[in-house]
């Protein structure tokens, strides 16, 4: 009864190992983001079921936010749109608030 015990516990804690996270260059990659030098990724979330979302926060100085928008092909003054990357449809909105930049990536 001990063993049964001891490798059901051992059973249950591998399943409890988390997955490594997402990288900032996969986000990158999925939504077709060209990130500048000046930027630096604070965090990277993937959610994933029918659809995929990356959301990414990053903090990047203003006057670089156009540089960004503009290497990624958004449209001049766009902050939201949707781009054919890789063969999938992939809706991209940009939030700022100050130096801090919200990336959501999603396919839908």
């Amino acid at each position: 009864m001990k063993l049964l015990l001891a490798a059901l516990a051992l059973l249950l804690a591998g399943c409890a190992t988390p997955q490594p996270g997402p990288t900032p260059e996969e986000a990158f990659k999925f939504g077709g983001i060209s990130m500048p030098a000046s930027g630096k990724v604070l965090e990277t979330k993937y959610e994933r079921g029918i659809d995929v979302r990356y959301r990414v926060v990053l903090t990047l100085p203003a006057e670089d936010v156009p540089r960004l928008l503009e290497a990624s092909g958004f449209a001049p003054g766009a902050l939201k749109d949707d781009q054919l990357i890789d063969g999938r449809r992939v809706y991209r909105e940009v939030t700022v608030d100050g130096t801090t930049v919200h990336l959501s990536l999603f396919t839908t």
